[in-house]
């Protein structure tokens, strides 16, 4: 791939090196677009604010080969227990975690340095492997301007490091660079709307030995003025982060700034931190001890008009701003920037016919799930955090009897608070196939706009046994296409027993630039000798034929034995369902992709 700027200019200017910035560098670098990554502290800060990687981060990390050091360091929070009496005879509200739909059901502590660190150390193998156009992160810069010409923006930098300027030119700018973003004000009709919450609080990472907090569990204390968080940090140096409600405020200016979602106010101290705590939990008394980080901060909830004007986009912290209660914050904006990174190669390689239907999907997609996340996380921290009538007996009455006598009501809120059942809607897409089968069968078919499900798959090797393999092995090969996976149940894998075969293979030559073919089969229609024959094995690839001997993963995806009909689902770079049709809807698939995606013969 040809760069279309040299020297001081680029494909793509990520404004803001915290995890958002650098995860899109990452995504862009395995995709050898040729960015640079800015960010205006000369070097990253030692504390940490984000801390939770979600489940779903987790795949997404995974799917890119970067969840190795997560996994190594991380301390993994398995379930957590909710304190709502202090009498010696009370048991804590569990709630485990272990039952959720995923290959990570838990939630990783991570400092957000660190992450950082893992990010950059990411970038850095990247480069050792030889890929092109890895930039590393040039600190001490600082976005002064920008504007949008035709086919490009003129970004105007600061360096901090020597008080010089230069210009930049680029094809698209990301803001990644947080609540002060940079980006989002350097358009006028750009707006950051919302309101600053009437409570205050702080956090503290502290040392804490005491038999009701752990390292496997998150711990909540919903006593007295308000909610208690206990957090693990670091099993090593028994280290936790605590975040407390520190009191409620009837008038607070809601123009002042804000920072990473937190307004900040002036310091508090341990001692003060120790004493709320001493009364809130008494007769538990809880010592805390050599502070690492504290600070006072008030929740802001906010979110842009807009993820996109022209060719400059927002992710993270830059489009939205909320309440820490679910750790969300850094989750959601590293999937913004998932969702963003493939459609900004595609349209930089001109490989979609609609390159501002294309961009405009970002928006359609990332809007409502940023403007649910505020509302949702404002409405939990109002929850734990109010002493009416009703947060009160929801909390302390109906949540307990919920989570006891309804698990599946419990797995449904984990789900959605760890983004496990997040969804993009086909209908508000322009990138989703609107597809409705012909058939009056019941449509048991995964949905485009859904998250690819995993699966336990064999691989069929010639002269050698089956091995086996997860689908999300299987995709982490191909993702930097789309996958398209021909379900054949017991259809076969060849053109002379399944006609489906050439149709696989007249797709896969007409978009071989963008799309990897896949088929997934039963392992008693399979013979090693039919591999080698395959006319699109890929160059470096072992094998594009997979079995199964139960139909578990059919089942998942909704071809089903009782059906009998195979079936095409195209899965994006980000993981994501474009389009899932039976076989006699083929036509239906190949008319999306001839308005979705540039033939490879053009």
């Amino acid at each position: 791939m040809v760069s279309l700027f040299k020297g001081k200019k680029c494909d793509v200017l990520i404004c803001g090196a915290g995890p958002v910035g650098l995860f899109l560098a990452n995504e862009l670098a395995n995709f050898e677009i040729n960015y640079r990554i800015i960010e205006k502290q000369k070097k990253h800060p030692e504390f940490s604010k984000a801390l939770l990687v979600a489940p779903r981060t987790l795949e997404i990390l995974d799917n890119r080969n970067l969840i190795e050091l997560f996994l190594e360091h991380g301390v993994k929070v398995k379930h957590f227990s909710i304190h709502q009496s202090t009498a010696n005879t009370s048991e804590p509200l569990k709630v485990s975690m272990t039952g959720m739909n995923t290959t990570y059901p838990y939630g990783l502590m991570c400092r957000q340095n660190k992450t950082e660190e893992y990010l950059i150390d990411g970038l850095h193998k990247k480069k050792s492997l030889g890929k092109k156009n890895v930039s590393n992160v040039e600190f001490g810069m600082e976005l002064l301007r920008y504007k949008e010409e035709e086919s490009h923006i003129i970004a105007v930098v600061k360096n901090l490091n020597n008080n010089t300027e230069e210009e930049i030119r680029c094809q698209y700018l990301v803001g990644c660079d947080g609540v002060h973003s940079c980006v989002r004000k350097g358009v006028n009709d750009w707006t950051y709307e919302g309101q600053t919450l009437k409570s205050s609080w702080a956090l503290a990472d502290v040392e804490i030995d005491h038999e009701l907090v752990g390292y496997d569990h998150a711990t909540a204390f919903t006593l007295g003025e308000g909610p208690i968080a206990v957090i693990p940090l670091d099993a090593r140096k028994n280290t936790f982060r605590l975040v407390i409600k520190v009191a409620e405020e009837k008038d607070i200016d809601t123009n002042k700034g804000v920072t990473h979602g937190l307004a900040t106010e002036s310091h508090i101290t341990l001692e003060e931190i120790q004493k709320i705590i001493d009364e809130r939990i008494a007769p538990i008394k809880m010592e805390l001890k050599n502070p690492v980080w504290i600070s006072n901060f008030r929740i802001n909830e906010r979110i842009v008009n807009r993820y996109r004007t022209g060719r400059a986009f927002v992710a993270g912290d830059s489009a939205h701003c909320h309440s820490p209660f679910g750790g969300q914050g850094m989750n959601l904006g590293i999937q913004d920037a998932h969702n963003l990174a493939f459609k900004l190669v595609l349209a930089i390689r001109n490989q979609v016919v609609d390159v501002n239907k294309l961009l405009d999907s970002y928006e359609q997609e990332r809007y409502p799930v940023g403007k649910n996340i505020v509302s949702g996380t404002g409405f939990v921290t109002k929850l734990l955090g109010s002493n009416d009538i009703i947060s009160t007996f929801l909390r302390t009455r109906v949540a307990p009897f919920m989570f006891h006598f309804f698990p599946q009501a419990t797995l449904n809120v984990q789900n959605n608070l760890f983004q496990t059942q997040l969804n993009y809607l086909p209908d508000a897409s322009g990138i989703l196939h609107m597809h409705k089968p012909r058939s009056n069968i019941e449509n048991k078919l995964v949905k485009a706009g859904h998250f690819a499900i995993d699966g336990l798959l064999m691989k069929v090797i010639p002269h050698k046994i089956h091995d086996r393999v997860t689908l999300y092995d299987v995709l982490r090969s191909t993702a930097l296409k789309h996958t398209l996976i021909l379900f054949t149940l017991t259809n076969g894998v060849t053109a002379d027993c399944n006609p489906l075969i050439d149709t696989l293979l007249k797709i896969y030559h007409t978009y071989k630039t963008t799309i990897t073919p896949i088929i997934i089969s039963y392992s008693g229609a399979v013979q090693t000798a039919d591999i080698p024959f395959m006319p699109f094995q890929e160059e470096g690839r072992e094998q594009n034929i997979f079995v199964e001997s139960r139909f578990e993963l059919h089942e998942k995806y909704g071809i089903t034995k009782e059906i009998g009909k195979q079936a095409f689902v195209l899965v994006r770079p980000d993981l994501y369902i474009a389009s899932a049709v039976y076989e006699d809807d083929v036509e239906g698939l190949k008319s999306f992709l001839d308005g979705y995606l540039v033939k490879a013969n053009k």
